[in-house]
């Protein structure tokens, strides 16, 4: 079906050759290319499932996953959630062609959102009265926290005497006990900075 359209697709059981480095293939694909995920009963137990979806994460990808549960999960994976999930169907003998359109618009909608975010970040430079320390193209999680602020105190932004660490991404906003397990994170690296959290809308009520 994705070959019926304008996107171009990666599938490692048919696009990896024999004698590729498939680690490596694998791995920049994934850091390079929205995610269409296809959640069966055993994806979130497989290891590249979660590799991918990971890296996907970590280097700020489109995600849309698609439910497609045949039984139940013997357990899911906290590294699969926080991204848009359309259920698919199944139709006979096959899954139902208006629930995978459904997902691939959802996917160019992710995209299209990541691109204006981009673009939204480089009009604000030199708005320093912003005081935003992360552009965060995803809601964030521990996940992707614990990245950011790693690679915020590898480069000197982040420090113990930082008072406020403003973190900015797209609506809707986090609810407030995902923000309470973000505010213990950040206290566990020692730094006693506030977490200000909020998206445009917010910052717009600010005044921003």
């Amino acid at each position: 079906m994705i070959q019926n359209t304008r996107l171009q697709e990666f599938f490692d059981a048919s696009d990896l050759q024999p004698g590729e480095d498939w680690d490596a293939e694998i791995r920049s694909k994934a850091a390079t290319s929205a995610l269409l995920a296809i959640r069966t009963d055993l994806y979130p137990s497989r290891e590249w499932c979660q590799r991918e979806m990971l890296i996907a994460k970590q280097t700020g990808m489109p995600i849309v996953i698609m439910d497609a549960l045949g039984h139940a999960e013997e357990r899911g994976s906290f590294l699969m959630d926080h991204v848009p999930r359309v259920p698919i169907r199944l139709q006979g003998d096959t899954w139902a062609k208006g629930d995978i359109y459904h997902a691939l618009d959802l996917l160019v909608d992710e995209c299209l959102k990541r691109a204006l975010w981009i673009h939204q970040e480089r009009l604000s430079r030199g708005r320093s009265e912003l005081q935003i320390a992360w552009w965060a193209p995803h809601a964030p999680e521990p996940v992707t926290l614990v990245q950011w602020l790693q690679r915020a105190t590898e480069e000197g932004s982040l420090t113990t005497e930082t008072r406020i660490v403003r973190i900015l991404h797209p609506d809707p906003p986090l609810g407030r006990d995902e923000k309470l397990v973000l505010d213990q994170v950040l206290s566990l690296t020692g730094i006693s900075a506030e977490l200000d959290i909020m998206t445009p809308r917010l910052l717009a009520a600010r005044g921003g």
